[in-house]
């Protein structure tokens, strides 16, 4: 699965959901992770926890909580490890009623500058359970 095989407007949910991880960055706020939700992605729900596991669990209660959101997506930041080193990432996991199942997309970027630059185009993390989807 790539990036370019979803529909324009998951691609550009996820692009919308990743300027605000973006905007959070350089802006130099503690970052939370988030999920962005609502008829018209215009709703940000925040997590309040800095342990992957709590994250996680309440991530799938608030997923599992939305009637009114046909696309939902988590946001939070993680380090990918690839063969050429271990980079940071924004990672974006994406829900949508119309999947079969929900799809991880990672962000790689390095600070440089008082800016962000992105290392590689965004890498497919895997198909992961669709959390919409009952």
């Amino acid at each position: 699965m790539e990036y370019t095989d979803l529909t324009p407007s998951l691609q550009a949910a996820i692009v919308k959901a990743e300027n605000i991880a973006i905007d959070e960055l350089q802006s130099q706020r503690d970052f939370q992770p988030f999920i962005l939700c609502g008829d018209t992605l215009d709703t940000i729900e925040r997590i309040k926890t800095r342990d992957e596991e709590e994250m996680f669990e309440i991530a799938e209660e608030l997923l599992g909580d939305m009637a009114d959101s046909t696309t939902a997506i988590l946001v939070y930041k993680d380090n990918i490890k690839l063969n050429d080193g271990t980079f940071e990432a924004i990672v974006c996991q994406l829900y949508d009623m119309n999947e079969d199942s929900g799809y991880s997309f990672g962000q790689l970027y390095r600070f440089g500058e008082n800016k962000i630059e992105f290392l590689k185009k965004r890498l497919f993390l895997g198909e992961i359970r669709n959390l919409l989807m009952f």
